[in-house]
């Protein structure tokens, strides 16, 4: 992974360095997607549209001042509903990569909107959470899906993709990590300490940074807002995954180091994106110059 970033160039501006959506959020879930943008933000993407439930439109403005806030219809609730499918996917237009799920939450509507914005892009899509949950209910929308797609479960999430007991599946994670990848042509992140990332042709890589400070509620929107960050700014899906949980837990021991354990939480994570990168690109460029 040493040279999958590189010093950026004097003479550029933000549209060079990708533009992502995150689709994400529910009244009561606001810091799924604020954590989602700013760590996508943190690591390095150009510009971050935030597509949310319109009702939250002022709150996430005022938490997110780097991000381009878009309000989608909500009819009112708080939640996406069915009709915000089409105000939705006139946002994507012009977008490098997507995120689909932190804090939706789950019901009919939410089931039919995922489904919608899979079956009508053709773009590279990161999802999460509840995208997750949502996708369970018929996981075969992903069959036959052109552009890449990174699954980002964690055991609960994988146990009900699959259909399978939790405990199956965490004594056998690289087995079934690999299934999923292959079945459908896709990557896998399967969370857990050691987290595991797969793609279709059976790599697999095992991640070696984290700790269990980690354990924490939101660590999973950074990780999401991570990877897709990697992924609008140019790299291949199963390299974005890679070297988006080894940030992610590169990132959460750096925070670690100054918080503790105990205390650690996910903007901690999310603030510690650049020295993470900062550490990585001068571990790069130190091995870059050896080999020179």
């Amino acid at each position: 992974m040493k040279k999958l970033l590189s010093s950026r160039k004097v003479n550029t501006h933000k549209g060079d360095y990708g533009k992502v959506a995150i689709i994400a959020g529910s009244k009561g879930m606001t810091g799924a997607p604020y954590l989602s943008s700013k760590s996508a933000l943190r690591t390095g993407i150009g510009l971050v549209y935030s597509l949310v439930p319109e009702a939250l439109e002022l709150v996430m403005s005022i938490k997110l001042t780097e991000a381009i806030i878009k309000p989608i219809y909500d009819r009112g609730t708080g939640h996406f509903v069915k009709e915000s499918v089409e105000d939705i996917l006139t946002n994507l237009n012009g977008m490098d990569a997507i995120a689909l799920g932190p804090g939706l939450g789950v019901d009919e509507d939410k089931v039919r909107l995922v489904e919608e914005v899979i079956r009508r892009t053709n773009i590279p899509m990161v999802i999460d959470a509840d995208g997750l949950n949502c996708i369970s209910k018929n996981i075969g929308i992903l069959k036959g899906k052109k552009a890449p797609v990174v699954l980002t479960p964690h055991l609960g999430e994988m146990s009900r993709l699959l259909d399978k007991d939790i405990k199956e599946i965490k004594e056998n994670k690289q087995l079934y990590a690999k299934q999923l990848a292959k079945d459908y042509n896709l990557v896998v992140v399967l969370k857990d300490n050691k987290t595991i990332v797969s793609n279709a042709n059976g790599e697999i890589y095992i991640n070696n940074t984290g700790n269990p400070g980690m354990a924490t509620a939101g660590s999973g929107d950074v990780l999401t807002g991570i990877i897709t960050s990697l992924i609008g700014q140019g790299l291949e899906p199963f390299e974005a995954a890679k070297l988006g949980v080894y940030l992610h837990g590169l990132s959460g021991d750096i925070a670690e180091s100054d918080k503790g354990e105990y205390g650690l939480i996910a903007s901690d994570i999310m603030e510690a994106i650049p020295y993470g990168i900062k550490k990585y690109m001068g571990n790069s460029l130190y091995l870059m110059n050896l080999r020179n």
